[in-house]
C-alpha cells in the first residue's frame, strides 16, 4: 500500500523571547513564562521560496500568528519597527548590517535564540 501522508515541510526551531512591554502584544497561548521570562518556541518553515529562513520571516509570522492586537507595534512597512531593539544569539543584530547584509535578512539557525526588546518608553 503506498504511502498518501503529506512529506512535513522541514522546520526551524526558534527560540523567541519578548521583553519590556513587547510581552503584552503576545497570545497568551504563545507565551510561556521561563525564570520570570515571556518565551515562546516557533516552529518556522526552514525555506521561502527557495530561500533560507531569516528574521524578516520569523518577524512576518509573529506579526500573522502570534500579536494579539495593533501588529503595528510591532512590525511596520519595512520589516521589525524601529525601537525595538533585535538580539540573535546573544548579537545585536545591528552588527549584521556591517557586513552588507540587510539585517532583516539575516539567516536563521536551527536553534537560533532570538530577543525582541522595546525601547520606546512613555515618560
Amino acid at each position: 500500500m503506498a504511502d498518501t501522508t503529506e512529506k512535513e515541510t522541514p522546520k526551524l526551531l526558534i527560540n523567541v523571547e519578548f521583553s519590556d512591554g513587547l510581552e503584552t502584544l503576545i497570545k497568551d497561548e504563545v507565551l510561556k513564562k521561563r525564570e520570570g521570562r515571556s518565551c515562546a518556541q516557533i516552529k518556522l518553515e526552514e525555506t521561502y521560496g527557495g530561500s533560507p529562513a531569516t528574521i524578516r520571516h520569523l518577524a512576518e509570522y509573529i506579526r500573522d500568528n502570534c500579536i494579539k492586537s495593533k501588529p503595528e507595534l510591532f512590525y511596520d512597512k519595512d520589516g521589525v519597527r524601529p525601537g525595538i531593539l533585535v538580539l540573535i544569539n546573544n548579537d545585536d543584530w545591528e552588527l549584521f548590517e556591517e557586513d552588507g547584509i540587510d539585517k532583516h535578512d539575516y539567516k536563521l539557525e536551527n536553534n537560533a535564540d532570538v530577543v525582541f526588546i522595546s525601547t520606546l518608553h512613555g515618560g
